[in-house]
């Protein structure tokens, strides 16, 4: 994919800085207007006010909404393409608003319901790759003695989803998740690995205790280590057997976002890339440790 930008990077990030002031001060106006439709209609009484509230709210939430694709198709077409091309080459496909599949992980929740954005799909290096944002939601439906159904929804996991395929079978099957401090009741390793430092930070677990050690080798436990020092966020990862690597970060956030960037076009290009490139060093990394893959058999 190619950027079609047709203005100048002053004129970019002058319409960047401006629909994201459009889309923070309607957001905000969103929930202050919602927050008084709860006063007004459940505290006050007064239904008719907090009808004129609700609409206002609606109303706030859907210019917010408005605002914010329209940035996002903005960084797509004048940003994202390039970075996208110069990160992951030019076998590559990016929907701003597609979402990629989760894969199977070990985590400390469940979760019955997944959505994203910011779905990419790439040949890298001549590997099959799949990049997205990803939120993982549990969702429940309690009914009370009257009969009332009340649907509640919970965000277990918001961060970034990567899947690799390495064309070959891998050694095992090893899932490796990174503990919190609340995580250690829920989470149990059932493979006891050398590495003190590795132990107490990720739990491991195997069908067979073996596969776990072919593929956690001790530099390969340094390398892991190394790489959630510099995520963000807290890393899953798992090794399966059929070749598929899946690594997911908890970071709190989506790709490809402004955050408290001034809009700088180049600033925001390096951050970009530097997001990309913290996927794409762990598959340039992995895809040559020979430990890593199913012995042939010679026989």
């Amino acid at each position: 994919m190619e950027e079609k930008q047709t203005m100048t990077n002053e004129q970019l990030e002058s319409n960047l800085k401006s629909l994201q002031i459009k889309a923070t001060i309607t957001k905000l106006l969103t929930y202050a207007a919602g927050a008084a439709m709860i006063i007004v209609w459940f505290f006050m009484g007064n239904l008719v006010m907090g009808l004129v509230l609700l609409v206002i709210a609606l109303v706030f939430g859907y210019l917010s909404a408005k605002s914010s694709s329209t940035l996002k198709k903005l960084l797509s077409d004048n940003i994202i393409g390039g970075v996208l091309k110069e990160a992951l080459g030019d076998a590559v496909e990016y929907n701003p608003w597609g979402k990629i599949n989760p894969g199977s992980m070990v985590f400390p929740f469940s979760y019955n319901c997944a959505g994203g954005s910011d779905h990419i799909k790439a040949v890298y290096n001549g590997l099959n790759i799949e990049l997205g944002d990803i939120e993982l939601i549990n969702e429940t439906e309690n009914t009370d003695e009257n009969g009332n159904t009340q649907k509640n929804s919970q965000t277990c996991f918001k961060g970034q989803w990567l899947t690799c395929d390495f064309g070959k079978e891998l050694s095992g099957q090893v899932y490796i998740s990174e503990w919190t401090k609340k995580d250690r009741r829920s989470m149990k390793s059932n493979v006891t690995m050398d590495n003190e430092q590795f132990g107490k930070r990720f739990c491991v677990r195997a069908d067979d205790p073996q596969e776990a050690y072919y593929i956690l080798t001790p530099h390969m436990m340094e390398y892991i280590i190394s790489i959630a020092d510099k995520s963000g966020g807290t890393v899953y990862m798992s090794f399966l057997r059929d070749g598929k690597l899946h690594v997911a970060v908890q970071t709190g956030r989506d790709f490809f976002e402004l955050g408290k960037n001034n809009a700088n076009v180049e600033e925001l290009r390096q951050k970009f890339l530097g997001e990309l490139r913290w996927f794409t060093d762990i598959v340039d990394t992995l895809r040559v440790e020979d430990t890593l893959y199913k012995k042939e058999s010679n026989i």
